[in-house]
């Protein structure tokens, strides 16, 4: 029987897993997966979150959701929500979404809502609606490649913008480099990741230092984006 903690998790994430090692309040794996991330999705995300407050890693509550790509269909995810369900935490990050709205998901999130966890989920910046964001008690969250990380901004659509590039994962000291900087970035430097994902990271990230009331922390920025393509 899997021990519960305490108290409820601060956040709930659904992603391809975290650093080899990382303490967590929860954990699960479809699959009987252990926790490390092999794709890097879930690290960037961490990374991101920690531009700007991280709760410590025992305050997580993580399903695995991805092991061999980032795919997933309405079942998974709704598997997912519902584990998350079972201890709702604070905050629940979705990077992810769904071509078309399933019952089974909408009954988990109505229950984690019930619960008072406020849900984040990433929304493409263009095309058709995806699931959970498009639902109205989700806080949607999309992408604008023109904007440096800091506090998120309301669009007239009703969905929150923020920095679509995610963060480096522990880079070494004086190589930092992301697209919201100025000029070139360095010879030998990887491409930068960037998405809808990401943007959910930058925000729920501001929100998590604000509700901590520790303020919310900008990380340091050169300049004020470049353009660039956000998913």
């Amino acid at each position: 029987m899997p021990v519960m903690p305490r108290r409820p998790p601060t956040l709930g994430l659904i992603d391809s897993g975290v650093p080899a090692g990382t303490p967590l309040a929860r954990f699960h794996s479809p699959v009987g997966a252990d926790p490390e991330d092999r794709l890097g999705h879930g690290r960037a995300i961490l990374a991101t979150l920690g531009q700007y407050y991280l709760p410590p890693r025992r305050e997580i509550a993580f399903y695995k959701l991805f092991e061999a790509r980032l795919t997933a269909d309405a079942a998974a995810l709704a598997a997912a929500f519902e584990w998350q369900a079972e201890v709702p935490p604070a905050w629940l990050l979705c990077s992810l979404g769904l071509p078309r709205a399933d019952a089974r998901l909408r009954a988990a999130v109505a229950r984690l809502q019930a619960a008072g966890t406020r849900i984040v989920a990433s929304s493409p910046r263009f095309g058709a609606p995806v699931y959970p964001a498009a639902w109205p008690e989700v806080m949607a969250v999309t992408g604008d490649a023109g904007l440096a990380p800091g506090s998120p901004r309301r669009g007239r659509d009703g969905r929150w913008y923020a920095c679509v590039w995610a963060a480096q994962e522990a880079p070494e000291e004086g190589s930092a480099w992301q697209p919201w900087q100025m000029g070139p970035p360095p010879l030998g430097t990887p491409p930068p990741l960037g998405g809808a994902s990401f943007a959910a990271a930058h925000a729920l990230g501001y929100w998590l230092a604000e509700s901590a009331g520790e303020g919310a922390v900008t990380p340091e920025a050169g300049g004020t984006g470049s353009a660039g393509q956000s998913g």
